[in-house]
């Protein structure tokens, strides 16, 4: 699964190619966009001075260029996992729609799937003249780490609680019911759970964590435009309690 997907407005680049999108100038004085290159470099900058090491990156486009979603796939020396590796979300805009934001994230290699935080922390609220992007991006990879580990536990709390047919249906019953997904995405969803794919089928099937990745993939593209897959993948790690206290 992917944040960003190639539709009208929107579409993957590269970080070559994101340096080469203008940047809008600012309106007024209290209004000073980012460029998107310039986030990306200042996250990388920022990761990789902390011992991480950037393994892979996703980056789209939305709205013409004016909004930028992200991730990062990291590494560390330390890191045993064989199932899942870290990453890094984030969202920003030049045209004020959206405020800088990241997310703890995992990387489910055996699925190839992905899981969000349900709580991002905000890097900046709005444009101003007056920024510190180092500044700003050291404050929120502060946040992203304590976030990671919270997350890396409540993972492994969805892992150990298996469920029943008759719970799983329950519980799909109450995502729909909180509106934390489109009622378009059921069948999908019940079909990735109940009949999972040969690619799917080491997801834990039968646990909780193993709805939580069926809930995932169900948001995929072409289900979700950008921003919404984005809000969707926080939502059901926040259903699923998985955002950090």
């Amino acid at each position: 699964m992917s944040l960003v997907l190639d539709t009208h407005g929107s579409q993957h680049v590269t970080l070559d190619a994101l340096r080469t999108i203008p940047t809008p100038q600012p309106r007024g004085s209290r209004h000073q966009p980012i460029p998107h290159a310039s986030l990306v470099d200042a996250l990388i900058d920022g990761i990789t001075g902390r011992g991480w090491t950037v393994r892979d990156s996703d980056l789209g486009i939305s709205q013409y260029g004016a909004q930028l979603f992200g991730t990062l796939d990291l590494r560390r020396a330390t890191d045993t996992d064989p199932e899942m590796g870290t990453m890094l979300g984030f969202r920003s805009s030049t045209n004020s729609s959206m405020s800088i934001r990241g997310v703890a994230g995992k990387r489910v290699f055996v699925c190839s799937n992905m899981c969000l935080s349900g709580s991002t922390f905000v890097m900046q609220r709005k444009s101003t003249t007056r920024l510190d992007l180092s500044a700003l991006v050291a404050d929120g990879l502060d946040r992203f780490l304590v976030q990671s580990e919270a997350l890396s536990e409540g993972i492994d709390r969805l892992k150990n609680t298996t469920i029943t047919d008759a719970e799983a249906k329950a519980r799909i019953f109450d995502l729909f019911n909180a509106s934390v997904l489109p009622s378009r995405l059921l069948q999908p969803l019940a079909r990735h759970y109940f009949h999972p794919t040969e690619a799917e089928i080491d997801c834990h099937p039968r646990t909780l964590w193993g709805l939580n990745n069926a809930s995932t993939r169900s948001i995929g593209s072409p289900a979700l435009k950008p921003a919404a897959q984005f809000d969707a993948a926080q939502n059901i790690g926040r259903h699923f309690q998985l955002a950090a206290a």
